[in-house]
C-alpha cells in the first residue's frame, strides 16, 4: 500500500510538471524571451515520454489481463514492491482489478456448486443437453433412470432404445413425451419433458427424466377394477333373468305359453348382451387415423346438419375461419356428434333458452383448441369422474361407450378431450389437437 501512494505521489509529480512546463512555455512565448524554451521543451518532453510509457505499460498490462481473463487464468498478479519504478501504481492499479475479478470468479463458482448440488439432490433426472446431442451435464438419478454409467451424446442411447434417442433429439421445448422400452431387468416408461435456455451464447435444452412405471401400474389396476365392476354388472344382470327363467322353463310341465314367454326372454336378453359385446369391441377396436387437411369449419357444418337441434340455439366460432386441421375427417366428425348428441339431450328441457356453442381457436404453440359447451346445467361430480369410462352411463338405454370412444380417437391423433368447464351455466368439453 505505501509503496502505492508513493508511486502515485511520483506520477502526480509528473502531471504537476507537465502543467507547470507548459505554462511557462507558454508565458515564454508570449513575452519573447527565446532563450530558455529549448531547457523547458526538453523537460517538457521528457514529462511527455514518461507518461507515455506509464500509459503504454499500462494499455500492455490491462490487454494481458483480459487475454489471461479470456483464457480463465486467474493466476497472475504484477509486480508491486522491490522497485521504485513509477509503473508500480498502475501494477497496484491493476491488482485491485484482478482481486474484483478473483471474488467474481469464486462467487460464479459457489453459484454453480450450489446449483450442481440441488441437480444431484432432485428426485427426478435432469440432463441439458446442447442442439447437436452432446450432454452438457446430466445428474447421477438421470444416469440410473435411463442405466448407463456416463452419457456424452444422446446418440449413446441408440444401443438402449432407437426411440428414446429419437425422441430426447426431436421433443420440443415446453412438451412432454412418454417413452417405453424394456432392458435386460424390466420394462422402463419414462416420461420426459423440455424447457429451453441460454448460456454463454448458446442455446441449451433442459430435459427432465421420471419414471412412471408405478404411477402407471396403478393406474392400469385402478382402470382394471373399474372395467371388471362394469363387466360384472352388465354380465350378472343379463345372466340372472336367464338363470331365473330357465329354471322357471324346467317345471313348466309342457306349458306352450310359458316356454314361449321364456324362451322369448332369453332371446331378448342374449341379444342385449351380444350388443354390449360389440360394444366392448367398438371401444378396443378403434381403427389408426387415416389423417389427411381439410378446413374445420366445413365439417363443424357438415356435422351440425347431422343432427336435430330443435328449440336449442346454436352458436359456432372458427377463429380464423379458414382453419385447417390434418386428421381423420370421419373419426373427428364421429367425436363432434357423441359431444353434440349429449349437448342437445343435455338442453333439451331448456327449451329456447337452450344454447350449445362450438368455438375453435390456434394456440401459441400452434395446436387447435375446439370447445364445445353448453348451458344444460352442471355434470355431478360422480358422473364427471366416469365421463371417459367405458360402458358408464345414467341413460336408460345408453352404451356409455360414446365418450370413451371419442377420447380415444382424439388420443390416437396425438391430441386430448376434457371436460375443461363444468357449472350450473356452462360446461364444456376441450379438444386440442395438433
Amino acid at each position: 500500500m505505501k509503496q502505492g501512494k508513493l508511486s502515485f505521489s511520483r506520477l502526480a509529480v509528473l502531471v504537476v510538471l507537465l502543467i507547470m512546463l507548459s505554462a511557462a512555455a507558454g508565458w515564454f512565448l508570449a513575452n519573447g524571451q527565446h532563450g530558455l524554451l529549448p531547457l523547458v521543451a526538453v523537460l517538457l518532453l521528457f514529462v511527455v515520454w514518461k507518461l507515455v510509457g506509464v500509459y503504454r505499460k499500462f494499455i500492455k498490462n490491462l490487454n494481458f489481463i483480459f487475454h489471461a481473463v479470456r483464457n480463465n487464468d486467474y493466476s497472475f498478479r504484477f509486480a508491486t514492491r522491490g522497485s521504485n519504478s513509477i509503473f508500480s501504481v498502475v501494477n497496484y492499479s491493476l491488482n485491485s482489478i484482478k482481486e474484483v475479478l478473483d471474488d467474481a470468479k469464486l462467487k460464479v463458482a459457489e453459484k454453480e456448486r450450489y446449483f450442481e448440488a440441488v441437480i444431484e439432490c432432485a428426485n427426478i433426472g435432469i440432463m441439458i443437453v446442447h442442439e447437436n446431442g452432446a450432454v452438457a451435464r446430466n445428474n447421477k438419478k438421470a444416469l440410473a433412470l435411463l442405466g448407463v454409467p456416463m452419457l456424452s451424446h444422446i446418440n449413446r442411447l441408440r444401443p438402449l432404445s432407437e426411440e428414446l434417442a429419437d425422441t430426447m433429439f426431436a421433443i420440443p421445448p415446453g412438451e412432454q413425451r412418454i417413452v417405453r422400452f424394456s432392458t435386460e431387468a424390466s420394462d422402463v416408461c419414462l416420461l420426459l419433458n423440455c424447457s429451453l435456455m441460454n448460456h454463454d451464447g448458446h442455446s441449451l435444452r433442459v430435459i427432465t427424466i421420471e419414471n412412471i412405471n408405478r404411477e402407471l401400474d396403478i393406474q392400469e389396476v385402478l382402470s382394471w377394477e373399474k372395467l371388471t365392476r362394469i363387466l360384472t354388472h352388465e354380465i350378472m344382470n343379463s345372466l340372472a333373468p336367464v338363470t331365473s327363467i330357465s329354471n322357471t322353463l324346467l317345471h313348466c310341465n309342457n306349458d306352450d305359453v310359458t316356454l314361449q314367454q321364456g324362451l322369448e326372454t332369453i332371446h331378448s336378453t342374449s341379444d342385449r348382451l351380444m350388443r354390449f359385446i360389440d360394444s366392448f369391441r367398438t371401444v378396443t377396436r378403434i381403427p389408426l387415423p387415416q389423417k389427411q387437411a381439410f378446413y374445420l369449419l366445413g365439417l363443424v357444418k357438415e356435422t351440425v346438419a347431422l343432427i336435430n337441434f330443435g328449440q336449442v340455439k346454436l352458436n359456432v366460432s372458427v377463429q380464423p375461419a379458414d382453419t385447417i386441421i390434418y386428421a381423420d375427417r370421419d373419426q373427428i366428425s364421429q367425436v363432434f356428434l357423441n359431444i353434440l348428441k349429449n349437448a342437445v339431450e343435455a338442453c333439451g328441457a331448456m327449451g329456447s333458452e337452450g344454447y350449445i356453442e362450438i368455438r375453435s381457436h390456434i394456440a401459441p404453440d400452434e395446436r387447435v383448441h375446439i370447445e364445445i359447451g353448453n348451458n344444460g346445467g352442471v355434470v355431478p361430480s360422480e358422473v364427471a369422474e366416469n365421463l371417459f369410462t367405458p360402458f358408464y352411463t345414467t341413460k336408460q338405454g345408453g352404451t356409455g361407450i360414446g365418450l370413451a370412444v371419442s377420447k380415444q380417437i382424439i388420443r390416437l391423433h396425438g391430441g386430448s378431450l376434457q371436460l375443461a368447464h363444468n357449472s350450473d351455466d356452462r360446461v364444456v368439453f376441450l379438444i386440442v389437437l395438433d
